[in-house]
């Protein structure tokens, strides 16, 4: 009797629960078991969701905010989007690329990047799909003091997402200075465990092992779905309703 009860109680969340798009590049992406332990952490979302929430992991190795519109990976994902749906936004580190040969994703800081970014906003909400806008992840950077910092532009990439959330009132999750934060205070061999930093005979997939700072293992997409589920219910936005 009390299953039929708990049954009765979940389907109306069944049937009308939204569900999670996710829109970024290799650090949020899907990866296939010969990568394995590569995560993007969008593969580690569906696990933070109540029954009835399916997360679309749209997100695509190399893409920044200009190349997954010029290449209409957003327009499929706004076709395939319902309304009432949310979207995480998350781009940034391929912004950064430089030289000709990046013409097709770079974007100035404080120029294309944040008008793409808001575009991405106004299209989703012009479908009736809420946006959330998210900072990238930390590259796992330490200086000589054994101190979690950031390199190069992320400062101002991050400084920029967070401007166009304020201008376009659009929710907004600072998975990064989170990331930084929590980096400061387990210290580098610790948040190393969370990236691709491998020894050789760790993993058959990596025989020679691995040194890449960027890409993240099964626990670092852990440790950012977590964060993201975490702040979502923090700041009280409206997608924390679809998580455990």
């Amino acid at each position: 009797m009390k299953k039929f009860f708990f049954a009765l109680f979940l389907l109306p969340l069944l049937l009308t629960a939204a569900d999670i798009y996710m829109a970024g590049d290799s650090t949020m992406t899907n990866y296939t078991k010969e990568r394995y332990p590569m995560n993007g952490w969008g593969m580690s979302m569906q696990k933070f969701c109540v029954p009835g929430v399916k997360v679309h992991n749209r997100a695509v190795g190399g893409r920044s905010s200009k190349s997954f519109i010029t290449e209409k990976r957003w327009e499929k994902l706004l076709a395939d989007a319902k309304k009432g749906d949310f979207v995480i936004i998350q781009f940034g580190i391929n912004d950064d690329a430089s030289g000709d040969k990046n013409f097709y994703r770079h974007t100035d800081i404080d120029g294309t990047y944040k008008l793409y970014l808001q575009i991405y906003i106004a299209e989703a909400r012009a479908r009736g799909v809420i946006p959330v806008l998210c900072t990238q992840t930390m590259f796992c950077s330490f200086n000589q003091k054994g101190q979690a910092y950031r390199s190069g532009t992320v400062e101002k990439r991050i400084a920029a997402c967070r401007e166009v959330a304020q201008i376009t009132g659009c929710d907004f999750i600072d998975l990064n200075t989170y990331a930084l934060e929590k980096f400061r205070e387990s210290g580098k061999e610790k948040s190393l465990e969370l990236y691709m930093w491998l020894q050789p005979g760790q993993f058959p997939n990596y025989p020679t092992g691995k040194k890449d700072t960027c890409h993240l293992q099964v626990a670092g997409a852990d440790f950012y779905a977590n964060a993201f589920v975490e702040l979502a219910k923090k700041q009280n936005l409206p997608i924390a309703k679809l998580f455990k």
